[in-house]
C-alpha cells in the first residue's frame, strides 16, 4: 500500500513570510520531488493551496485530503541567508513524526529541498526503486533567481488567458532563461504562452514560436518533468496529432498523477476525437483535483458548448465568472451559450460586461455577430474593425467583416478584400493543422464568395465528411449553395442541420443571407414557431 503524504504549501504559522515567490519556490520544488516518486501518493498542489494562510487543524487537513501525513513549514530570508523549518506530522494523531531547521546561504535552497524530500522518504520507511531514487536527485534549475522569474511567469499564465497577461508571462519566462539557458520548464512555459496567444489571435508566428520553445524544452528535459510533457501534448493537439498528444500526456500523468493541467489537455484531445465520454471524465477529474481552478471549469464549459449542451455550458461558465471576477472569460462564454439558447438579452448583457472587464478580439467579434443578425450592418463592421485591432491575423474576424460589408451599399470592394485576406490567413492555419475541418469549411465559404466555387465546394464537402455531418458545417454549405442559386439543395441541408441541432432555427430566422427564401414553403416550415 502506498504511503500518503501532503505538503502544506510551506505556509508560515509564525507570521514571518518571505516573498510569495520564495515561499512558492519551496512548495513547487518539494512537491515536484515527492510527486515524482511512484511509491508515494502525494495530494495535488492545488489541494494544498486551498489552505494557504489559514489556521487549520492538521488532522482535519489529513482527513479532507485523505492522506496519512502532512508536511508543513516556514521560510525566512535575511539578506543572503535563508532559514527553512520543516515538520512532518502524523495526520491521524497530530504529532510530529520529524522536524528540522535549515540555516544556509540562499544559493543552497535547492539542496535543502532535496534533503527535505529524502527525509520524508526515510521517515516513512519507503523502499525506493532505482528510478525513484534518480528522480529524487534531480532538479530543474540550480539558480534561484531563474526559478523565481519562472514562478512569476507561471502565476501570470495561470491567472487568466488575456493576451496582455500571457505576453507578460512570456517575458518572465525569457528572463528566467537569460539567467539559466538550460531551464527546460521555462521553455515549456514559453511554449504554453505562445500556444495560448495562437488560440486567441490565430497568428501562425505564435505557433512557430511555441514549436521552437517546445523543441528546446524537450531536448533539455531529463524525462521526469510533467510540465514539459503537458506543453508538448498541447502543441501536438493544436497540430492535430492527437494520438501523439495522448501518449505524451499519459506519460505526464504517470509522472505526476495529480497534475490538473494534464487532465484538462487530455480532455481536449478526447473532445477533438469525439471521444466524448472520455473527454467529460477527464474534465471532471481535473475539477475533482482542483475545485477552485477556473481553467478546469472553462474546459468543461467549452466541452458542453461543443456538445450543444448550452444550458450546462452557461451554468458552468457562470462558475468561471465567479472564480475570475476580474476576467472577461466567463462572460464571453456565457454570452455565446445564451446566444445559442436564443436568449439574446442575456447574451448581449454578458458580451457588454466582458468588454467592461477586458476589451478583446472575442468580445468585439461576438458583438459584431449580434449586430449582424440584428440587421445593423454598419455597427457590425465597426465591431469587427475593433476586433482586428486585437487580432489582425485572425481569419475569423476578416470573414465576419467581409460578410458585414456585403450588406452595406457600395462596399463590395471592401467585402472582397476582406474575404481574400480571410482566405489567405485560413490557408496558413490549415498548414498547422490539416485535420481542422472547421477552418477547412469556413475557407470553402470564403472561396465561394470570391468566385472560386469549385475549390470552395470541394473543401466544404470534405469538411462535412470529416466532421461527420456537423450541423454548423451543413449550414455553411447551405449558405454556399445559395451563392450558386441552388435554393432547393440549400433548404435540404438546412433541414438536416435543424434535425441534428434545433438551436440553428434562430439563425435561420435572422440570417440576412436567407431572406431570399422567406416565401418558400419548405423554408417557412423550418422557422421557429414564434416567427410564423
Amino acid at each position: 500500500m502506498f504511503q500518503q503524504v501532503r505538503r502544506c504549501d510551506y505556509c508560515s504559522r509564525a507570521g514571518f513570510l518571505t516573498s510569495f515567490h520564495l515561499r512558492d519556490l519551496n512548495s513547487y520544488e518539494i512537491l515536484n520531488h515527492l510527486s515524482g516518486i511512484r511509491e508515494l501518493n502525494v495530494a495535488a498542489r492545488s489541494s494544498s493551496f486551498r489552505f494557504r494562510g489559514e489556521r487549520v487543524d492538521v488532522r482535519e487537513v489529513a482527513q479532507l485530503l485523505n492522506v496519512g501525513h502532512v508536511l508543513e513549514g516556514s521560510v525566512r530570508r535575511e539578506g543572503n541567508r535563508i532559514r527553512i523549518s520543516a515538520q512532518l506530522i502524523d495526520g491521524k494523531e497530530g504529532f510530529n513524526a520529524w522536524s528540522k531547521s535549515y540555516d544556509r546561504n540562499l544559493d543552497d535552497v535547492f539542496a535543502i529541498q532535496r534533503e527535505i524530500a529524502f527525509a520524508v522518504v526515510n521517515e516513512l520507511k519507503i523502499a525506493l526503486s532505482v528510478d525513484s531514487q534518480n528522480r529524487l536527485q534531480q532538479t530543474q534549475s540550480e539558480n534561484i533567481d531563474a526559478y523565481i522569474f519562472y514562478l512569476q511567469g507561471l502565476e501570470k499564465l495561470r491567472s487568466s488567458q488575456h493576451a496582455e497577461r500571457i505576453s507578460t508571462a512570456n517575458e518572465l519566462f525569457n528572463q528566467a532563461l537569460n539567467i539559466d539557458p538550460t531551464f527546460a520548464r521555462a521553455y515549456a512555459g514559453i511554449c504554453e504562452a505562445n500556444l495560448a496567444l495562437y488560440e486567441i489571435t490565430n497568428n501562425v508566428d505564435e505557433f512557430t514560436n511555441a514549436e521552437i520553445a517546445c523543441e528546446k524544452a524537450q531536448n533539455l528535459n531529463i524525462d521526469s518533468n510533467s510540465e514539459v510533457k503537458i506543453a508538448l501534448g498541447r502543441l501536438y493537439r493544436v497540430r492535430g496529432l492527437y494520438q501523439k498528444a495522448e501518449n505524451i500526456l499519459l506519460k505526464a500523468i504517470a509522472i505526476s498523477p495529480t497534475e490538473v493541467d494534464a487532465y484538462i489537455e487530455l480532455g481536449e484531445i478526447y473532445s477533438a476525437q469525439k471521444k466524448f465520454d472520455n473527454a467529460e471524465a477527464s474534465f471532471l477529474r481535473a475539477i475533482d483535483l482542483k475545485r477552485n481552478y477556473w481553467k478546469a471549469y472553462e474546459a468543461l464549459a467549452n466541452f458542453y458548448y461543443t456538445k450543444e449542451q448550452y444550458s450546462d455550458s452557461a451554468n458552468t461558465y457562470e462558475i468561471v465568472a465567479r472564480l475570475t471576477p476580474d476576467s472577461s472569460k466567463g462572460y464571453l462564454g456565457k454570452g455565446s451559450a445564451y446566444w445559442m439558447l436564443g436568449d439574446t438579452k442575456q447574451a448581449l448583457q454578458a458580451y457588454e460586461r466582458s468588454l467592461e472587464l477586458n476589451p478583446s478580439r472575442q468580445a468585439y467579434t461576438n458583438l459584431g455577430m449580434f449586430y449582424y443578425y440584428a440587421g445593423q450592418f454598419e455597427q457590425a463592421v465597426g465591431m469587427q474593425l475593433k476586433a482586428l485591432e486585437f487580432a489582425e491575423t485572425d481569419h475569423r474576424v476578416w470573414g465576419r467583416l467581409a460578410e458585414s460589408y456585403r450588406f452595406i451599399p457600395a462596399q463590395e470592394s471592401e467585402s472582397q478584400y476582406a474575404y481574400k485576406r480571410a482566405a489567405e490567413l485560413a490557408r496558413d492555419n490549415l498548414q498547422i493543422n490539416k485535420e481542422d475541418w472547421h477552418t477547412r469549411a469556413i475557407l470553402g465559404l470564403y472561396l465561394v464568395h470570391l468566385g472560386e466555387q469549385a475549390e470552395g465546394m470541394n473543401l466544404l464537402e470534405a469538411a462535412i465528411e470529416k466532421s461527420q455531418r456537423n450541423p454548423e458545417i451543413l449550414y455553411f454549405k447551405a449558405l454556399a449553395l445559395l451563392q450558386e442559386d441552388d435554393a432547393e439543395q440549400a433548404i435540404t441541408l438546412l433541414q438536416e442541420a435543424i434535425v441534428l441541432e434545433r438551436y440553428y432555427q434562430q439563425f435561420i430566422a435572422l440570417d440576412p443571407d436567407l431572406k431570399r427564401l422567406q416565401d418558400d414553403p419548405r423554408f417557412i416550415s423550418l422557422m421557429p414557431a414564434a416567427e410564423l
